[in-house]
């Protein structure tokens, strides 16, 4: 590439790099004062394709039907710039649109101010994902503080009474949360119930099905604050 065209390939992308920061400042502001309703598709039109820092788009020309809540449906168009792959469009309209649930955010003020937010299924996704990581926050709440027991705390065995699923899968780790209701049985002492909030990798879910025996680690101040004894269990046939 000549210098010439190292010169014009930064000032483009100066200038697309300022006019995403300022789309960005336009669609927080219209967010900021908008209504967010669900939409259906009617049609939309294939306008063009760029390239860029942001990786390569297609405009799409919408034209949708907006329910906003609470107000009479209209039916409106906007532009959208899409990241998306592998679309048809025959006759300048992409196949398997029309239909669609989607979300966008207006202007009540001025309608035609419209943003593409998601598909109703991403949005469903998006709500499940957020709930799910509101779960893992309060787990890891309840979880984390016993970590040191791993080390510190007394050993003693236990019989898993209920295995209880709470729903929430840790994809990177590849576990899952679990509440693990155990009689916990110290040596030389009684008995107890006790529940084990525990991260268990899907490898090894067999071992702490109901009634499999574990090895476990208790505070000695207050015993019912329980770990597994995850060196320990490493040894247990599944």
């Amino acid at each position: 590439m000549s210098i010439f065209g190292v010169a014009d390939w930064a000032a483009t992308s100066l200038w697309r790099g300022r006019k995403r920061r300022l789309f960005e400042q336009e669609a927080a502001a219209l967010r900021s004062r908008g209504v967010t309703a669900p939409a259906v598709v009617v049609s939309a039109k294939h306008r063009g394709e760029r390239s860029g820092p942001d990786g390569h788009e297609i405009h799409i020309r919408y034209t949708v039907d907006v329910h906003p809540p609470q107000a009479q449906p209209f039916r409106a168009e906007f532009d959208h710039w899409s990241q998306r792959r592998g679309y048809t469009a025959i006759m300048g309209e992409i196949q398997g649109e029309a239909g669609t649930h989607v979300w966008v955010t207006f202007d009540p003020a001025d309608p035609s101010q419209m943003l593409y937010e998601c598909t109703e299924a991403e949005r469903v996704a998006r709500a499940t994902e957020e709930q799910l990581e509101a779960g893992r926050a309060q787990f890891n709440a309840i979880a984390e503080p016993l970590e040191p027991l791993r080390s510190t705390g007394a050993p003693a065995e236990a019989l898993i009474v209920l295995a209880e699923d709470l729903g929430l899968p840790y994809p990177r780790r590849q576990a899952t949360a679990m509440r693990l209701h155990v009689d916990v049985g110290p040596p030389g002492a009684a008995t107890y119930r006790a529940a084990i909030p525990a991260l268990i990798p899907f490898t090894s879910l067999g071992k702490y099905a109901a009634g499999r025996r574990v090895y476990a680690r208790v505070d000695p101040q207050d015993p019912q604050r329980v770990v597994l004894d995850k060196e320990r269990n490493a040894t247990l046939a599944m």
